[in-house]
């Protein structure tokens, strides 16, 4: 797994390639984790993301309650079609916003 991160004023952006599984999940959460306790909205881009495990998934639960109690949004971008299976699967897919590019997500959180 590889993290590219962007800090901007209002939201950190977490682009993550590769696999995204117990093993590398301290760092995800550590990333997600720092975003949090600056006060930023955090948007995920899986647009390179192959593999998730449920360890992973519950981790962004965790973050989208988290982000919720400080009025902040967790939302997901480029979401593959296998990816996005589970997330149908598990009911996910119906809480976390899910966009197409960063444009629409950021458009999304300035709204609401």
């Amino acid at each position: 797994m590889k993290l590219h991160s962007q800090y901007t004023e209002d939201y950190f952006l977490l682009k993550v390639e590769g696999s995204l599984s117990v093993e590398t999940l301290n760092t995800f959460e550590h990333e997600l984790l720092n975003a949090h306790n600056k006060g930023l909205h955090i948007i995920i881009d899986f647009s390179s993301l192959v593999f998730i495990d449920s360890s992973s998934l519950g981790v962004i639960v965790v973050f989208f309650t988290k982000q919720i109690s400080v009025k902040k949004h967790l939302v997901l971008l480029n979401v593959g079609k296998d990816i996005m299976e589970m997330f149908e699967i598990t009911g996910l897919s119906k809480r976390v916003h899910i966009f197409s590019s960063l444009d629409r997500a950021l458009d999304y959180i300035h709204k609401n």
